[in-house]
């Protein structure tokens, strides 16, 4: 398979075994041909660009091992993620699209040899005066690990007549470009002006002090790329648990971000449970090189002794099956949302019984008004109108702090905002004045936490709008039952909110916390993003369940 079509062919039709994650990469390949070079989707893929690169690294040869000496050989996994790196660009300005490629893979797929031919083709051969190269790990030693690499494949390769080989750099004088290992132990980053930023074992890497000052000192390069390479790590709040689910996001098409290259090879997670993650079928699922450097007899071996130890299978499940370890899992199924949504209007639910759950956020975040409408015997599933409001002065800081399209949001009409840089509590008043005189609003929940005086002004109190209005505490009593149901109706397609990107992203975000009698709630400071209008939703479901019987004047309502 020559073609990065190809592989990507061969993986959506399940003739090559590979995990979620791994079909979805494969399948957004495809997707893109079809759209490319279109006004929503301004690029294109360049077979001979990628070529370049395939002939470029096929030139050099190994240096160690049962290969030394050979020519290195791209095998169709690679050949399709390093090709689609390098044979995308943009339609006008003939630019790579990708900016930033996320590569996570088990070990002994090869990542550090690849990264190194990554290294030396962008920093050398990607026609950049002056590149800047810099392999970047947690400590000046790990560095070197892929600048090693990248220097043997130079004594061995016959480029040491246009590459100059030095113990801490290589380096064309003619041309004034340099690959450098750097550590996060370096005594200083200043004066750094980046063309190729190759980071090493993201998941060791435990703040982001280093990885932003060299993301941020690229401003002057035409096409600067920051490849990362890594295996599944085991904090979820970490620099690498961020770009995992960054990266889980664009692949499952929660958010878009044309720019970012994601590449997930795993085993699935069903298949840790039971005795499955044994089975050669879940190794050969999670290890694209299965079979070249990943030897079989080795993993026999590994998982003979992780049988009976369970730490050994703790680590066999992350390092080689690159499944992440004490994570929490995201709680509702984003197909199961999918397969809900439809195109439908507001206007259609004039005069229908509704019910509305309220989550006041902190004076600067998301706050959400959620309107429920039940099933009919006419309409099965259950529809939601989210309404979302956010301060307007600090939108775009925000976007960049939650890796969300706020922005566009707000244009499409997805998202709301209020002048300055607090939420307005009038704001959220009035729309649920408005929703009163639309739709026949039979009970409304709010949160008292953040709420302020929101309640006695719509309740009906002496300076109240005369609301049916009840307090719902997020507490695990209060929220359990209610959020059940909205995870059953999720997973069976009966919850629809007519496609809402800003809900579907909440949708992927959320994490429930658990007790022991398997009560559950859902947690923000767990969540990996803003879960706001979900739990709105679920308030709203919750003050359903407090009304017994449906509204009089519609027999057709099925209440849950």
């Amino acid at each position: 398979m020559e073609h990065p079509d190809d592989y990507a062919h061969a993986v959506v039709a399940g003739l090559i075994p590979a995990g979620k994650y791994h079909r979805l990469a494969c399948a957004r390949h495809l997707r893109d041909r079809e759209r490319e070079d279109t006004e929503a989707f301004p690029y294109v893929f360049v077979y001979a660009l990628a070529d370049r690169f395939y002939r470029f690294a096929e030139r050099l040869r190994h240096y160690k091992g049962e290969w030394a000496g050979r020519r290195l050989v791209l095998q169709p996994y690679q050949r399709f993620r390093l090709g689609s790196i390098f044979g995308w660009i943009h339609r006008e300005t003939r630019l790579r699209r990708y900016r930033t490629a996320y590569n996570e893979l088990p070990r002994k797929q090869g990542k550090s040899l690849e990264a190194a031919v990554v290294a030396l083709y962008v920093t050398f051969f990607d026609h950049e005066p002056g590149a800047e190269g810099y392999t970047v790990a947690t400590k000046r030693e790990q560095a070197k690990i892929v600048f090693n690499d990248a220097k043997r494949l130079v004594e061995r390769s016959g480029l040491r007549s246009r590459i100059d080989v030095l113990v801490a750099s290589l380096s064309r004088q003619d041309t004034a470009q340099r690959l450098v290992p750097l550590g996060a132990d370096a005594d200083s980053t200043d004066g750094l002006n980046p063309n190729l930023i190759i980071v090493d074992e993201l998941h060791k890497h435990k703040d982001r002090d280093l990885l932003d000052v060299m993301e941020t000192a690229t401003g002057a390069r035409r096409q600067p790329l920051n490849f990362q390479i890594t295996t599944a790590g085991d904090d979820p709040v970490s620099p690498c648990g961020d770009q995992h689910d960054y990266a889980c996001k664009i692949l499952d098409a929660v958010l878009e971000d044309d720019t970012f290259f994601a590449f997930i090879a795993h085993a699935d997670v069903e298949d840790a449970d039971g005795d499955r993650w044994l089975s050669e079928a879940v190794w050969r699922k999670a290890n694209p090189n299965f079979g070249v450097s990943v030897k079989p007899e080795d993993l026999r071996a590994l998982a003979s002794k992780a049988r009976h130890m369970p730490a050994a299978a703790a680590a066999f499940k992350q390092k080689r099956l690159n499944l992440w370890v004490n994570t929490l899992q995201p709680w509702l199924s984003i197909e199961g949302w999918r397969r809900g949504q439809s195109a439908w209007s507001v206007e259609e639910l004039a005069g229908a019984a509704c019910y509305i759950g309220i989550d006041m956020s902190s004076k600067i975040d998301l706050t959400a008004v959620v309107l429920v409408f039940p099933p009919t015997a006419a309409r099965p599933s259950w529809r939601i109108v989210p309404w979302c409001l956010t301060p307007a002065d600090t939108l775009l800081e925000r976007a960049h702090r939650d890796r969300a399209p706020y922005d566009q949001w707000v244009k499409s009409g997805f998202l709301f905002t209020n002048p300055g840089n607090r939420i307005d509590q009038a704001v959220v008043r009035q729309w649920v004045r408005e929703a009163a005189a639309q739709f026949d609003v039979q009970q409304i929940g709010i949160d008292p936490w953040n709420a302020g005086n929101l309640v006695n002004e719509l309740g009906a109190g002496e300076d109240g709008d005369g609301l049916p209005v009840v307090e719902v505490p997020q507490t695990m009593q209060q929220m359990s039952a209610p959020a059940k149901d909205f995870e059953a109706d999720v997973l069976d397609g009966l919850i629809d909110a007519g496609g809402h990107p800003l809900m579907q992203w909440c949708i992927s975000n959320v994490v429930v916390q658990r007790d022991n009698k398997d009560n559950i709630y859902p947690v923000k400071k767990k969540s990996r993003g803003r879960i706001d209008p979900v739990v709105a939703a679920i308030i709203a479901r919750k003050v359903v369940g407090l009304l017994p019987d449906a509204p009089a004047d519609d027999p057709d309502l099925l209440v849950a």
